[in-house]
């Protein structure tokens, strides 16, 4: 007598599978919904059974595994064995872009008969009652037709689990803009526990001044040498030497920096005392100067600067006093410099991320290359000549880089479209400010820069998106971003039109002041006209 009911035996493997990983197992739940079957599990590297349907219990897997690590490595859709009516259809699971499972179903290609139960029992390792019952249980479908809905389905997987991967590296990356943003964050609020400023400038200045009340000099100077790789629109550092000078200091920074270079000073000198030059004795080129200390401004081999007094006041000679009372404050301005330059460095490293971000948004529309960094440095322009402060053009710029970061999670062919939208892909593509401010949304320090991304869109008179703002209602900063932003867009080339002409340009802009843009905007866009059209040409 036949049994009919399933036997737990699989040939050539542990009868205990492994489990799966939590991907595989909602690929499996997928299929088995699509495909109305039941589906085995095995490893796509190894051909072990991982999790076994329950018609597949008495199933040879010896060969059978083997094949499925062929289907794999050719990530593709097979049919590894069939008799009959009957078929076993492997699909390959994605996961991290590999093909890391298969899943194996057995299916009827045509209507089964009484006569074909054996070869069905054959190839499902069971009894012929056992398939008879199964063949009453399956729909049958056309082989063909059956391979390329399989491997549409195993294309919709791969694809939804590069889709994890592309969110899983933006949130990585937001998190690593939020910790690089802590960071920076943190060293400001240790250099400005220092309870004096943290801009070096301003420091250097009161210690000028300090210096002045127990050091006995005419003048005071202090060098502070520029970054030169620096970029002042994401740093808001310094590019060139400054020199700070308090009393009566007849040294220009041309001078200072001469007379460092004739002594040949380096960062690891020892304090210079030099007292009543004689003039004639060798060529001395700095005759307002009798008498001298000079220490460098250093962390290591690290020069920041230099910090100097000249002429006694009293007319004496200056000593160990003074060189040893310069040496510590050089110190200590020295090492504050070297926190300003951990912190330039950060910042850098924040613009770079940014950047690289912006060249995300690049790689996703490269008809746009470059947009979001004209409509930073377009935006910049546009904050200073209204009059916006230092910290609030930085904020500018980084948002005029972010400002479309919600392109991210737009369909790339729609933003590649060489044509009109249609109404429905225009609704879609407008969703990108909302992703963006999504996206950027739990970065704490990043808060100030979420109105801009999120709301550049908006219009004057209320007609724009997401929220439908206007006139004051929108952002500040967010009406300087759309004026930048459809500057760019209308005088850039596309490949299905060429960038627009200047004059239609401008007076599309001055037509819609108080329409679509804010018109103190559009009055400062044509103040600093040349400029822009500069800065785009550089571009």
């Amino acid at each position: 007598m036949e049994a009919e009911g399933p036997v737990c035996l699989v040939v050539g493997q542990a009868t205990e599978p492994s489990p799966t990983n939590a991907a595989a197992r909602a690929a499996l739940d997928e299929l088995r919904g699509w495909l109305k079957t039941d589906f085995s599990l095995l490893d796509g590297q190894t051909g072990e059974v991982l999790e076994l349907a329950a018609d597949h219990r008495r199933v040879d897997w010896t060969t059978r595994g083997e094949l499925c690590r062929e289907v794999a490595r050719r990530r593709r859709v097979e049919v590894i064995d069939e008799n009959g009516p009957c078929l076993l259809l492997a699909i390959p699971l994605f996961s991290s872009g590999e093909a890391t499972e298969v899943a194996v179903g057995a299916f009827l290609s045509r209507p089964a008969d009484e006569c074909d139960a054996a070869g069905v029992a054959d190839l499902l390792g069971t009894t012929p009652a056992a398939a008879r019952a199964w063949m009453t249980r399956q729909s049958p479908a056309d082989a063909d037709m059956l391979e390329r809905f399989a491997t549409v389905a195993c294309e919709k997987l791969a694809g939804d689990d590069r889709n994890e991967q592309l969110e899983s590296e933006v949130e990585k990356l937001s998190a690593h803009l939020g910790a690089t943003f802590e960071e920076i964050s943190l060293l400001y609020r240790l250099t400005h526990n220092l309870k004096l400023s943290s801009n070096d400038e301003d420091l250097g200045q009161r210690a000028l001044e300090w210096l002045a009340e127990v050091v006995p000099a005419d003048a005071f100077a202090l060098q502070l040498i520029g970054s030169a790789d620096s970029d002042p629109l994401a740093t808001s550092s310094r590019t060139e030497p400054l020199l700070l000078t308090f009393g009566e200091c007849e040294l220009t920074a041309d001078d200072f920096a001469l007379l460092v270079d004739e002594l040949g000073l380096q960062a690891t000198t020892r304090p210079v005392v030099v007292n009543h030059v004689q003039l004639e004795s060798f060529g001395w080129r700095f005759p307002g100067v009798r008498e001298f200390v000079i220490v460098p401004l250093a962390e290591g081999e690290r020069l920041f600067g230099w910090l100097a007094v000249f002429n006694h006041s009293c007319g004496h000679e200056f000593g160990t006093a003074e060189a040893s009372l310069l040496s510590s404050v050089g110190t200590m301005l020295g090492i504050h410099s070297a926190n300003i330059d951990l912190y330039r460095q950060q910042a850098e490293l924040l613009a770079g991320v940014v950047k690289a971000m912006t060249s995300a948004i690049d790689a996703k529309d490269p008809y746009t290359c470059g947009h979001s960094d004209r409509v930073a440095r377009v935006a910049v322009r546009l904050a200073q000549e209204l009059g916006c402060d230092g910290e609030t053009v930085k904020t500018i710029y980084f948002s005029g880089l972010l400002h479309d970061i919600g392109k991210i999670g737009i369909n790339e062919e729609v933003l590649r479209k060489p044509g009109k939208l249609t109404e429905a892909e225009f609704e879609h593509i407008k969703q990108h400010t909302v992703i963006g401010h999504r996206i950027l949304a739990d970065l704490r320090k990043m808060s100030h820069m979420l109105p801009i991304v999120l709301h550049h869109h908006e219009a004057w008179d209320g007609s724009g998106y997401p929220h439908g703002l206007a006139g004051t209602d929108i952002p500040y900063l967010a009406r300087i971003v759309a004026v930048a932003d459809s500057y760019d867009a209308m005088s850039s080339d596309r490949p299905y039109r060429p960038g627009m002409e200047d004059n239609k340009l401008d007076g599309i802009i001055r037509s819609g002041a108080g329409k679509q843009w804010d018109p103190d905007v559009v009055e400062a866009f044509f103040r600093v006209r040349d400029d822009i059209r500069a800065i785009s040409g550089r571009e």
